[in-house]
């Protein structure tokens, strides 16, 4: 019993060569690489360099996904909005924007939609049901307090006019589904409210069509 328990004694002793002859392995492969990466032919490395751009061009010049898709939804707007003033309509980075000057829709202080103002905003509903994405209507005034109104504050006044449009539109069959509102009042300006004209262009409601 002794006799062996030494020979397993000395097995145990030697298993360091292992370990020792793997890592001498290693690291002969490591430098031998790093000798292979110094003496490749750099003309061979832009030659393939530049085969890879060109395979994968795309990635440098990225297809914008939702371009197309928003000149035509832009596009089939504008036909709406022709002989309508004060009603525009962009692309932005959050999607396609119909913008309505409040005059275009309410009387001063109200969230009442005018009569006028059925005809284009049920042919405008017609089109929403065809664009695809999700749409919010935002509602934003200028900084003039609300003063012996309805309506509390501006907060109120811009979410109220918001709820209306989508209530129209609602009447006219599109998805509630893909609707939502938001109401900013005076906090989130196209311009300065300094004169008339600029708080003119801060009243205002939003349609954004997401990308």
């Amino acid at each position: 019993m002794r006799r062996r328990k030494k020979e397993e004694e000395h097995e145990n002793v030697e298993r360091w060569l292992i370990s020792y002859a793997d890592f001498i392995t290693l690291m002969f492969t490591f430098f031998a690489a790093l000798y292979a990466l110094s003496t490749m032919d750099m003309a061979k490395i832009e030659r393939f360099s530049g085969s890879l751009k060109q395979a994968f061009k795309v990635i440098d010049e990225p297809i914008p996904l939702y371009e197309d898709r928003n000149k035509a939804v832009i596009e089939d707007i504008k036909k709406l909005i022709t002989d309508v003033s004060g009603v525009s309509v962009k692309s932005d980075p959050r999607g396609v924007v119909v913008t309505f000057s409040d005059a275009v829709l309410f009387a001063s202080g109200s969230a009442d939609i005018k009569q006028e103002a059925f005809g284009m905003l049920e042919k405008l509903s017609k089109s929403l049901s065809n664009a695809p994405g999700r749409i919010t209507i935002e509602g934003h005034t200028d900084n003039i307090p609300t003063s012996g109104g309805k309506y509390a504050s501006n907060w109120e006044l811009s979410t109220s006019r918001a709820a209306s449009v989508l209530h129209f539109f609602i009447t006219k069959g599109v998805d509630p589904n893909r609707f939502s509102i938001a109401g900013y009042g005076e906090y989130r300006p196209l311009t300065g409210n300094d004169t008339e004209d600029g708080r003119a262009k801060n009243r205002r409601v939003e349609l954004v069509i997401a990308n």
